[in-house]
């Protein structure tokens, strides 16, 4: 089996979910993420090892990602005795625009259209999505009431790539969580005809994420399509006293 290489993938992150799903575990999402990631077909050792799962865990998490539409499997070429072993690729994007993806295309083609400043109105309108995300309205404040000195802003920002996960980006993140690359992205296919607008609608809707926590969003920072298989989302890393 060939494995594809970061620098063979496009510029910019995968096309991800756009329509609500279940909610599933950590430890699901890391192997249906590593799945994502490439584009091909991995082995339950392959995905054991790139997890750091047990290959017995990694076998139930397929099989339900599987059972839940996120992910196919083929049976690989048979060597020797025994039942061939399977293989899992994660579940291909329906080509163009659909459900919400469709809505929002129409909307930031209206925006790019009709507004006098249309990277402004998507910020606004990505302000508006973070402020619609469940459990996420006070999301900066909660941070800042319960965490005291440096590691608020730590907890702000981990809180922002959390929120981001469940909004249906992939989400990695380095230590502190000041860099975040966002390896797949609900909107990905959109962005690449009107960059302007939804790259400014994931803008507002980190800045409006650390609302009240302190950390200045003057800093915050997004390079969107700046690697391939990723865009870079910059944190700022200390709290205004």
């Amino acid at each position: 089996m060939e494995n594809l290489s970061f620098t063979e993938l496009p510029m910019g992150p995968k096309p991800g979910r756009a329509e609500p799903v279940a909610s599933i575990s950590k430890a699901r999402a890391a192997v249906l993420e590593r799945l994502r990631q490439l584009d091909g077909t991995l082995s339950v050792e392959q995905l054991a090892t790139a997890t750091g799962q047990h290959a017995n865990t990694v076998r139930e998490h397929l099989e339900a990602l599987t059972g839940d539409g996120y992910a196919t499997k083929t049976a690989a070429p048979k060597e020797g005795r025994g039942r061939p072993a399977w293989l899992y690729q994660a579940t291909a994007t329906p080509a163009g625009p659909v459900g919400y993806v469709a809505l929002a295309a129409a909307l930031a083609q209206h925006l790019a259209a009709t507004s006098a400043n249309p990277a402004a109105a998507g910020e606004s309108a990505g302000r508006s999505w973070a402020r619609a995300l469940p459990g996420t309205s006070r999301l900066g404040t909660v941070a800042a009431e319960e965490v005291p000195g440096k590691a608020r802003g730590k907890v702000a920002r981990q809180r922002v790539a959390t929120a981001l996960g469940q909004a249906g980006f992939g989400v990695q993140g380095n230590h502190d969580a000041t860099e975040l690359r966002l390896t797949t992205c609900p909107l990905v296919e959109v962005a690449k005809g009107n960059p302007d607008v939804i790259c400014a609608v994931h803008l507002g809707l980190a800045k409006e994420l650390l609302s009240g926590s302190g950390l200045p969003e003057q800093d915050v920072l997004l390079l969107p399509f700046v690697g391939p298989g990723f865009c870079t989302l910059h944190l700022p890393g200390g709290v205004t006293p």
